[in-house]
């Protein structure tokens, strides 16, 4: 088939496509509630092994997911290349301040919920549920952390309190445990450079942001293979969220279409990624139905950062995945290779480190 061919398609299905790829994601919208911050957990065992998780049920669904790796971003490139809506997707690129109001505003909110939850409980945590902490000093550096958030020229305070507040996680609860976390890093980094007037500098905290956002779910989804077991106590408070699949089935299910969604969100070059975000953004939305106020809390920044996606879109720098010497299929044809690469690499990082950090 050639390009001229291709272009004749009916272009229905392109987006028809698409849409199969957000209902598939509302399907598994109860899999976005972390775990660890509902159930108990040891995360010093060993994961399940790799034998063990590459079962026939594991392989018939990576080859599905690499088959629509390759539809999603044939279609991608297409209507990049075609334009739709290109000078509409230009025009919201300009929205750099506005999105820096929105991390502002959700960073302020966050911290201020975590300082009156302390009021409210006398608990604390770093910077999510399961991070528990006693330390007298966290509760008010989130208070000084939210009233930074407030004002331009204090936000960089608020990004090094976030450094602060993830080294000391982790010299607590080890390196393993805060990877899970990889998105404050962005969150830090996006905050300190936020009120630079380097434009260098500002789109470097895009960078960062969104792609410290993608690597913490994809660490995610490998967790749902390694320690499916966590969810049975859930699962048996809440038997609907299986769908009439097994437990096994359905973390499978839930593993792959956070990667895959995470892996498209970041390599979609057209307006079809901030439909994506809308999509990713909508499942957090309808989790927060599903477990209550300290899902919403805990998700409130990926949120965000997923609007700020869909308001602002993607930084220049997706354009290094964009080959445009090359037809749509060899386009396709890469993508669906990182794809694999990442896939194979995520893995090896999750149980490298593990071992290295507990020796199991």
């Amino acid at each position: 088939m050639n390009f001229q061919t291709f272009q004749n398609l009916n272009k229905r299905k392109a987006f028809q496509f698409l849409a199969f790829v957000c209902f598939l994601a509302l399907c598994t919208v109860t899999v976005q509630a972390h775990v660890k911050w509902f159930v108990e957990y040891d995360i010093t065992k060993p994961p399940t092994s790799i034998g063990e998780v590459l079962d026939g049920t594991f392989v018939k669904m990576f080859l599905a997911s690499v088959a629509a790796c390759y539809l999603f971003f044939l279609a991608d490139r297409f209507i990049y290349e075609e334009g739709y809506l290109a000078e509409f997707d230009k025009k919201l690129r300009l929205f750099d301040n506005l999105a820096s109001y929105i991390m502002r505003a959700a960073a302020s909110v966050f911290f201020f919920a975590l300082f009156i939850w302390y009021l409210n409980f006398g608990a604390s945590f770093y910077l999510t549920p399961e991070l528990k902490t006693t330390a007298g000093y966290v509760p008010w550096l989130h208070l000084v952390m939210a009233l930074c958030a407030l004002t331009r020229r204090t936000t960089p305070l608020t990004g090094i309190g976030i450094f602060i507040l993830y080294i000391a996680a982790g010299v607590n609860y080890g390196l393993f445990h805060v990877l899970d976390y990889m998105i404050f890093l962005g969150i830090g980094y996006y905050l300190t450079v936020s009120s630079s007037k380097n434009k260098n500098l500002l789109k470097s905290g895009f960078v960062v942001l969104f792609a410290s956002t993608g690597l913490t779910l994809i660490w995610a989804s490998v967790e749902k293979f390694a320690y499916a077991d966590w969810t049975v106590p859930l699962f048996d408070e809440k038997p609907h969220m299986l769908m009439g699949m097994n437990p096994s089935t359905f973390m499978k299910l839930s593993g792959f279409m956070e990667f895959f969604i995470t892996f498209i969100l970041l390599g979609a070059v057209s307006v079809v990624g901030r439909l994506v975000a809308l999509g990713f953004m909508s499942i957090f939305v309808l989790a927060v139905f599903e477990f209550g106020m300290v899902d919403a809390l805990g998700h409130l920044m990926i949120v965000a950062i997923l609007f700020v996606l869909i308001v602002r879109g993607p930084t220049d720098a997706r354009e290094m995945l964009v080959l445009r010497d090359k037809s749509l299929f060899t386009e396709a044809y890469f993508m669906t290779g990182l794809y694999f690469l990442a896939f194979v690499m995520i893995f090896i990082l999750y149980y490298g480190i593990h071992h290295m950090s507990y020796g199991l």
